[in-house]
């Protein structure tokens, strides 16, 4: 593996923090702190930034804290912007689905979904480089919030289809009927088009189209 992708402790490391897992893609991270639940609700730590720089082995500095509304159905993505970004559903349910937009990076192209909301409580790190969607699922808003570490600035940035066949068989398809799709989001290219002249899509063998 390109030794910049590598995380600063391994997973099998005693020592690396037992509320992070690691996954298929490098330095995308699961975290899940516990939760104190009691009569009058819950209390949770979403996030100790130091659990995640321990792993990481670099400070993260966030600049801006963002919150979105998403009625059932709604799918976004796949866009991938200028900054790392830890993501955690607040009410409702999501399916967020992760792909590796990275030209150098081993596992470019590699899908992985990973359940967001009231149903488990996860939240997700993306390193630079990821391109990130998800849908709304069951029959209430879903309440997405992010904090991203550099500001907005309005500039266009890396996309690619939400339906891109090569990307959604890898997850088993979205879970969702009839969605409800931005004109913004059905017009980006699929993931050859955007990248088919900078990488050989035949060495990665989950890229192989049927």
């Amino acid at each position: 593996m390109n030794d910049k992708y590598k995380l600063a402790i391994s997973p099998n490391d005693p020592d690396f923090p037992k509320m992070i897992q690691a996954t298929e893609i490098p330095g995308l991270l699961i975290y899940q702190r516990d939760e104190n639940e009691d009569n009058r609700g819950f209390f949770k730590e979403v996030v100790e930034l130091r659990d995640l720089e321990k792993v990481l082995g670099k400070t993260i500095n966030v600049k801006q804290w963002n919150h979105s509304k998403s009625i059932p159905n709604v799918i976004r993505g796949f866009h991938s912007e200028p900054w790392e970004k830890i993501i955690y559903v607040a009410k409702g349910n999501a399916l967020a689905v992760i792909v590796d937009f990275r030209i150098d990076s081993p596992t470019f192209g590699k899908v992985v979904k990973i359940p967001l909301g009231e149903n488990n409580r996860n939240t997700i790190y993306l390193p630079l480089g990821m391109g990130n969607g998800f849908c709304s699922l069951g029959d209430t808003d879903t309440e997405y919030m992010y904090m991203i570490t550099d500001y907005f600035e309005g500039k266009p940035t890396p996309a690619v289809s939400y339906k891109d066949p090569v990307l959604t068989k890898q997850f088993g398809g979205w879970p969702v009927e009839n969605p409800i799709v931005s004109e913004k989001d059905q017009s980006y290219p699929t993931l050859k088009e955007k990248f088919g002249e900078q990488i050989d899509f035949s060495k990665f063998p989950w890229l192989k189209e049927e």
